[in-house]
């Protein structure tokens, strides 16, 4: 569920580092929040580049599952901001990086709603795998 867009000057990233920064993502929310790097979206892209503030060589949109804590939030956007800063060349100060909450009632992941994080239903999901979850609408 969780994904992640980065806007980014064009030639800034080769797409090998472009690679590179997609895996840091996914280690990065992964090691934070326990989620299966499956789940882990990541898109790169410099089409809106041009939506970049002149000091800023990147932007960082995450949307995750609501029920973070704000320290997991906040490691979560230092590791993001720093991995593309070191990718890039730039200074961790020219990449903004940005975390949205989303209801997990809102979110779905291989066609079954996705539990609350820290939920009893969670901790089966993580256990079992997401087809023994009870999609929440049918309870």
């Amino acid at each position: 569920m969780p994904l992640y867009h980065a806007t980014v000057r064009p030639g800034i990233l080769s797409p090998t580092q472009r690679q590179s920064f997609a895996g840091a993502v996914v280690d990065v929310h992964c090691r934070v929040t326990g989620a299966p790097p499956s789940f882990v979206h990541v898109i790169v892209s410099d089409d809106d580049a041009r939506s970049l503030p002149e000091d800023r060589a990147a932007d960082i949109v995450g949307t995750i599952r609501a029920g973070r804590t704000d320290d997991q939030k906040d490691d979560i956007a230092r590791g993001l901001g720093a991995a593309l800063a070191e990718r890039a060349g730039v200074d961790v100060d020219a990449v903004t990086t940005s975390i949205v909450d989303i209801e997990a009632s809102f979110t779905m992941e291989a066609g079954v709603l996705l539990p609350e994080p820290g939920s009893a239903a969670e901790q089966e999901w993580m256990t079992h795998g997401s087809s023994d979850v009870v999609d929440p609408a049918e309870t």
